[in-house]
C-alpha cells in the first residue's frame, strides 16, 4: 500500500503505521499523517499527531490503534493537534507536547527524554527541533532487532515533510534555529527513514535535510545578491518578484512569508 491511502492503516515499518487524514491543502499536501506506533505483538499503541478535530478520521485512528496509551504532538498547529482533546475523550489517553499548554493528563515533553510505555515495545526519543515553530519536536523510533536497539525511523512533524519545503511560523519560527535543526537531522538521519507530518515517507532523512539546507542557503544568497544590485531598502514585493519569477499565484503568500523569515535571519546575523 502506498501514499496516499485515506482512512486506513498503512504499515510503513516494523512498528510504525500511518493513517492519512482527508484534509488536503497546499500546506498539508495530501493531508495530515497520523502515526501509530506499536509492534505487531503489542496490545497498546502510541498515537503521534491525531490531526484535525475530524470525527471520521479519529474514529479510524482509534479503530486502527486499538488501546491508545499515549497521544503525542509534534507541534501545536491545528492540522496536527486540534483533534488531540477529542481523541483523549474517546480513549482516555494522556496528551504530551513540548508546550505545556497543549498537554492534558501528563507533563510536557523534555528534549532528550526516552518515552517508554508498558505494553508497547518501541521506545521514542524526544528531540526538540525548533524552527518551523518554537515547540516543534521530532520523535526517534527505537525498536529491538536481533537483540539490539535499532533506529527505525524519525517522526518529524512539519520540520521536514515528504514533498516540497515547509514554511516557518511568523510568530515563533526561527530560521537560525531551523538551520541548526536541519544540520542535526542530516547528521543523525543518515540512512534512517523519514516519517513526515505530510507527504510520503522517504528512505533517508539525511538526504532530505541536506536538500532543505541547500534550498535555504540558495534563497539567502539570492537576497544578498539582489540587495547588492538594488539596495537593501528594496520593498518586499519587488524582492519576491526577483526571487520567484515563476511562482504560482496560489503560493505567492507562502513566498512572501518565507522571504520575511529569511530577512529576519539576515538582520539578526548582522547584529552578531
Amino acid at each position: 500500500m502506498e501514499h496516499p491511502a485515506y482512512s486506513q492503516l498503512r504499515p510503513v515499518s516494523q512498528s510504525v503505521g500511518v493513517v492519512l487524514c482527508d484534509n488536503p491543502s497546499y500546506t498539508a499536501l495530501k493531508g495530515t499523517n497520523t502515526w501509530i506506533v506499536r509492534a505487531a505483538e503489542d496490545s497498546r499503541a502510541i498515537v503521534v499527531d491525531p490531526g484535525p478535530e475530524d470525527e471520521g478520521h479519529l474514529n479510524v485512528v482509534t479503530a486502527c490503534a486499538g488501546e491508545v496509551a499515549l497521544i503525542l504532538l509534534t507541534h501545536r498547529h491545528d492540522d496536527h493537534a486540534s483533534g488531540a482533546q477529542r481523541l483523549r475523550q474517546l480513549t482516555g489517553a494522556p496528551i504530551r507536547a513540548y508546550d505545556p499548554s497543549y498537554c492534558n493528563g501528563a507533563p510536557a515533553l523534555q528534549g532528550g527524554e526516552i518515552i517508554t510505555v508498558e505494553g508497547i515495545t518501541p521506545q521514542l526519543e524526544v528531540v526538540h527541533t525548533p524552527g518551523h515553530t518554537a515547540d516543534s519536536t521530532s520523535f526517534f523510533v527505537w525498536s529491538e532487532e536481533a537483540g539490539s536497539s535499532h533506529l527505525e525511523g524519525i517522526l518529524t512533524g512539519d520540520t521536514i515533510v515528504g514533498r516540497h519545503t515547509v514554511l516557518l511560523s511568523e510568530t515563533d519560527g526561527d530560521l537560525g534555529e531551523y538551520l541548526k535543526t536541519l544540520d542535526m537531522l542530516e547528521k543523525r538521519g543518515k540512512g534512517v527513514p523519514l516519517f513526515p507530518g505530510h507527504g510520503p515517507d522517504l528512505e533517508d532523512t539525511s538526504q532530505v535535510a541536506r536538500k532543505y539546507i541547500d534550498r535555504r542557503y540558495h534563497r539567502l544568497d539570492q537576497i544578498k545578491k539582489i540587495h547588492q544590485e538594488l539596495g537593501e531598502d528594496i520593498d518586499l514585493k519587488t524582492l519576491v518578484d526577483a526571487m520567484y519569477d515563476d511562482v504560482d499565484p496560489v503560493l505567492r503568500h507562502a513566498a512572501e512569508q518565507s522571504t520575511r523569515t529569511a530577512l529576519k535571519y539576515l538582520a539578526a546575523q548582522k547584529q552578531q
